[in-house]
């Protein structure tokens, strides 16, 4: 307990990885009862919306908490100047946020129309969620920075709580309708959750500002530093943004080649949510991990490198590097052996005959995916933070061009089987190029911080 204390990185990592994977858990609780209400097809539906919504969000505002988080780290003894960055921050991002929110809204009928699905009124349901969570992504770097971590990861399980609380609900009324209200039910839960999350972060902000300054100095718009901002975030941003695209193209495609392949319009749907809602949710279990981890070393290590403590800041990368290994073994070996446990725990009165196969052998197959799609993730948040953040935009649109390629050759003969083999392609590819980028040009150079600091 005494290491934790003086180590704020594994401390604030520990936090979030517990946060993220309660929230986990509670997501696929919620998916579970969700799936036997609305069935494998009505998943399906839901998962077709998911892609877009999460390729939006991370184009309007993934890159921005870890430019703020940067930020922060390296002066966050001046208060007011944090409370500035957060102040242009949450303004940046709530303009994008609404002009993001207004068109997506706006091209749903055409999306469910390309989709083959009447859904555009599930992508309305969740339209005004990515104008939240905007503003939510400012307060998360804000408080990353500031290397507290608590409030970003309460925030994650009041989301979860709220969203499974009113969806359920929501779900269990609509499912009378119809599968198509019953989904849409699920989804406005979903925007539900985080206006609650947002509530919850300004009111913390409020109370730890009070603490921590006396004068009451309104902080101005400044041009420069939203430029900054977004000079910092967009390459984060845009490596970001590449495998969500990749969903994007899935949610597009993999139905239709299904069909093209012999499988029946509402069997391709269902074998795409067994995909991507059953089994691709517990694969991103582990993934929290991974995810943790990067949030907290970047300020740790841009702040270290700031100061120009090499030694521990190439301790601290070995230390998130073997704690990811460790976890993404076990995970790994637990899914290999026990998928049909776990499936027939979680999902046995909705997954039977043919279809829980299926699920347990896409199990197993991206079971093998987990190490190398952690590891990718701590790679990247090192490189990050070493300012070198086009190298895992290099890493990631390689991988991803990998699996586009894989699944338009082979989606046809092999069916959904193909998609979870890709999935693995990308990141294996990803994970190798981002291994060589952190040991060239983090742990082999000693004397780099004069590049990073000047």
């Amino acid at each position: 307990m005494k290491f934790l204390k003086t180590n704020k990185f594994l401390t604030g990592a520990l936090i979030l990885a517990a946060a993220g994977i309660l929230s986990r858990v509670i997501g696929v609780i919620f998916r579970i009862p969700l799936t036997n209400i609305v069935g494998s097809y009505g998943m399906g539906l839901y998962q077709m919306v998911f892609p877009l919504y999460a390729l939006l969000l991370i184009v309007s505002s993934a890159g921005v908490p870890v430019a703020i988080s940067k930020m922060i780290a390296k002066r966050r003894e001046d208060h007011e100047y944090c409370k500035t960055v957060l102040y242009n921050a949450a303004f940046l991002l709530g303009a994008i946020g609404l002009v993001v929110s207004i068109i997506f809204a706006g091209i749903s009928g055409l999306l469910a129309s390309i989709q083959g699905e009447n859904i555009s009124i599930i992508y309305l349901a969740i339209a005004p969620s990515v104008f939240i969570v905007c503003i939510i992504a400012a307060f998360r770097g804000y408080f990353q920075g500031l290397q507290n971590m608590v409030p970003t990861a309460v925030s994650q399980i009041v989301e979860q709580v709220v969203k499974v609380t009113v969806g359920l609900t929501l779900a269990l009324i609509l499912i009378q309708q119809s599968v198509e209200l019953a989904v849409f039910g699920a989804i406005v839960a979903v925007t539900i959750s985080e206006i609650v999350a947002l509530i919850y972060l300004w009111v913390t902000y409020r109370f730890s500002a009070k603490k921590k300054t006396t004068k009451k100095v309104k902080p101005n718009l400044d041009k420069k530093l939203m430029k900054e901002i977004l000079l910092t975030s967009l390459p984060i941003t845009a490596m970001a943004t590449i495998f969500p695209l990749i969903l994007v193209f899935d949610s597009m495609v993999i139905v239709n080649f299904l069909r093209w392949g012999g499988a029946e319009g509402r069997e391709a749907t269902q074998l795409f949510g067994i995909q991507s809602g059953v089994v691709h949710t517990l694969i991103n279990l582990p993934a929290v991990i991974g995810v943790a981890l990067a949030t907290a070393i970047v300020p740790a290590i841009s702040r270290l490198l700031k100061k120009q403590k090499v030694d521990e800041a190439h301790q601290k990368g070995k230390q998130a590097i073997l704690i990811t290994v460790a976890v993404a073994t076990f995970f790994t070996i637990t899914y290999l052996i026990f998928a049909p446990l776990i499936l027939n725990i979680l999902y046995g009165s909705t997954l039977n005959g043919e279809h829980h196969d299926i699920a347990v052998n896409l199990l197993r197959i991206e079971s093998i995916m987990i190490i190398f799609l952690v590891l990718s993730q701590t790679f990247s948040a090192i490189l990050q933070s070493a300012d070198k953040s086009k190298l895992p935009l290099i890493a990631i649109a390689i991988g991803g061009g990998v699996k586009v390629i894989f699944e338009l050759v082979f989606l046809v003969p092999v069916g959904i089987y193909a998609v979870s083999i890709s999935n693995i392609l990308c990141f294996a590819v990803a994970g190798s190029i981002n291994a060589y980028f952190v040991y060239k040009h983090f742990f082999s150079r000693q004397k780099y911080q004069k590049k990073v600091i000047l």
